[in-house]
């Protein structure tokens, strides 16, 4: 039986045709298991999700009260330091939290170090932000000698924090250090003792659940299913729609001019 082209255009919201129907249903369904699929999935992370708090911000928090009184001992100073500088490696970091742990950062190893020392790593620190200033417009040689002075002036640095801060060199928290330090050491101010606990919470808290805490061929499962999963679902979608109408094409005799 030959049907009419009007069979084969059909109308997804008002399809006039039996052919049209079962088609607004395929797409209809397959819409709805790709919906399913993405929004429930961001619905169950949120509903299974508990704050948990690293390994830094357990530590900081232990050692915050002494610190801030003036009793930490030297390897809680360490801890401090070290807990500090895992949150002043984040690209996240807004621009005024970061002018608090900076501060702080700063306060913090001044603390640590000789009144000798205190002299020398104000100047390589001052030094420091001046070739990084100048590396933004040089080129050629000149670009190349200033990255010279960067590494020599980031290592002199790091020759004395390091030691009196425990920050391993194998990391690269020694690499992030020297960018943080503010070349004039000033006392903490009372909004910047108050502003870093909440600083310190927010960075290194983290949304967690077995969604994200189970692995599927060596990735987090949350990873996973975004990532690789939903691809996979969404290619398997349109070969599905394409099979389904093809199936459909030759049910009801159509035939595309």
């Amino acid at each position: 039986m030959e049907t009419s082209t009007n069979d084969y255009n059909f109308s997804l919201f008002k399809p006039g045709s039996p052919y049209g129907r079962k088609s607004r249903n395929l797409i209809v369904t397959l819409v709805i298991i790709w919906f399913v699929s993405v929004f429930g999935f961001q619905l169950l992370l949120l509903l299974f999700e508990k704050p948990t708090p690293e390994k830094a911000l357990i530590t900081f928090e232990s050692v915050w009260e002494n610190v801030k009184t003036g009793k930490a001992s030297e390897q809680e100073k360490k801890d401090f330091v070290n807990a500090l500088v895992a949150v002043a490696g984040k690209s996240s970091l807004k621009p005024a939290n970061r002018i608090v742990l900076d501060n702080v950062l700063t306060w913090a190893v001044f603390d640590m170090v000789s009144d000798s020392e205190k002299v020398i790593l104000s100047a390589q620190i001052n030094e420091l932000a001046g070739i990084r200033a100048k590396l933004a417009d040089a080129k050629g040689m000149e670009y190349t000698t200033l990255k010279s002075d960067l590494s020599r002036v980031k290592a002199s640095i790091n020759a004395i924090a390091n030691e009196r801060t425990g920050i391993d060199s194998t990391n690269n928290k020694e690499a992030i250090l020297p960018y943080n330090l503010n070349d004039e050491n000033k006392d903490l101010s009372a909004a910047d003792m108050e502003a870093l606990p909440e600083i310190m919470k927010l960075y290194l808290t983290h949304n967690q659940s077995f969604l994200t805490d189970a692995r599927i061929l060596g990735f987090p499962f949350h990873y996973f299913y975004t990532a690789e999963f939903l691809l996979i679902l969404f290619v398997s979608l349109c070969l599905i729609y394409s099979i389904r109408t093809t199936q459909l094409q030759k049910k009801f005799s159509i035939k595309e001019e």
